[in-house]
């Protein structure tokens, strides 16, 4: 309930990008939070584990991009980059982080701790969907919400 923002099409990409995010637990088998590395594990079992850990994390870089993208056409169309840059920049700063956070895990997997990289993953994007949510989109939200937001403006003067 934390996550919700009220708006419906954001509300609805969070809960695809929680969903990504679940899917990263289900790669290892074993997810045993003790455990670091897949040794112990066969090559066919690891081989396996990499090839689901390859698609989801494609799909999971498609999707952030494209939520992204859709936030902040709502922020253009919404004026809210001009009105209030500092509360733009900032929600803009925060997806170039994640973004930037996300590959470079990405880029340093390695057989041996992938196990280890895609719990980090996991930690990472639960911590940061949290928070983003609760600093940038509820922020987003209320501003959409305004009696004076240029889309709603725009809404009624075409009704």
């Amino acid at each position: 309930s934390e996550l919700v923002t009220g708006h419906a099409v954001i509300d609805h990409e969070h809960q695809l990008l929680l969903d990504y995010i679940l899917r990263l637990r289900e790669i290892c088998d074993d997810h045993d939070a003790s455990r670091v590395t897949c040794g112990g594990c066969s090559p066919t079992l690891i081989s396996e584990c990499e090839s689901r850990l390859v698609g989801i994390l494609g799909d999971l870089l498609a999707y952030i991009l494209d939520h992204f993208r859709n936030e902040e056409n709502i922020m253009r169309d919404s004026l809210l980059l001009a009105i209030e840059r500092e509360t733009g920049e900032a929600h803009l700063e925060d997806h170039a982080a994640i973004s930037s956070k996300v590959q470079e895990i990405v880029t340093n997997l390695e057989t041996p701790k992938t196990i280890q990289r895609v719990r980090e993953l996991e930690e990472l994007l639960l911590r940061w969907v949290t928070s983003h949510i609760s600093l940038h989109d509820m922020l987003l939200v209320r501003w959409l919400e305004r009696e004076d937001n240029p889309i709603r403006l725009r809404a009624l003067a075409s009704a």
